[in-house]
């Protein structure tokens, strides 16, 4: 999907179908088009940890390798926090006895987790321009308000 500019975003046990041996993503509903590599990095952890809820985690860590290097794979378990995994993904990693996650990261190279938030110049003037607008909106419609109300 990612060579084809796309991201499923909400990748649980619940959207993965298997039939004999093909796995399927299916509720592409909050899919992504040109997802950020940070997109990327986390769809690909998800998927690690909801493969491994039904088998061992070196098998899949291994099962990756075929398709993703190392360091793809360090990246997405240093990108993957709480809040990027979904709550029903979530509750199948509480319930299962086995730290997933640790067992994952003890296979990967070690990376510094990876904010999730990245405060640059693009995204400050876009919000700036953003809360311009917007207020400039609600100016303008206040005005006409009050135009249409002496006109009447």
């Amino acid at each position: 999907m990612w060579d084809a500019g796309l991201a499923h975003r909400d990748i649980k046990p619940g959207n993965v179908l298997v039939r004999d041996s093909d796995i399927f993503l299916i509720d592409v509903a909050f899919g992504e088009t040109r997802p950020s590599r940070w997109r990327e990095a986390v769809d690909l952890a998800n998927m690690m940890l909801t493969l491994s809820l039904h088998t061992a985690p070196h098998r899949v860590y291994d099962a990756a390798l075929k398709h993703f290097t190392q360091a793809d794979i360090g990246e997405a378990l240093a990108a993957t926090r709480g809040v990027t995994i979904p709550s029903e993904l979530k509750r199948a990693i509480r319930n299962d006895p086995r730290d997933l996650m640790g067992e994952f990261r003890l296979l990967a190279p070690q990376r510094a987790p990876i904010r999730i938030q990245r405060w640059t110049r693009r995204r400050v003037a876009l919000l700036t321009t953003t809360l311009l607008l917007s207020a400039l909106t609600v100016w303008l419609a206040v005005v006409n308000a009050a135009l249409v109300g002496n006109l009447l």
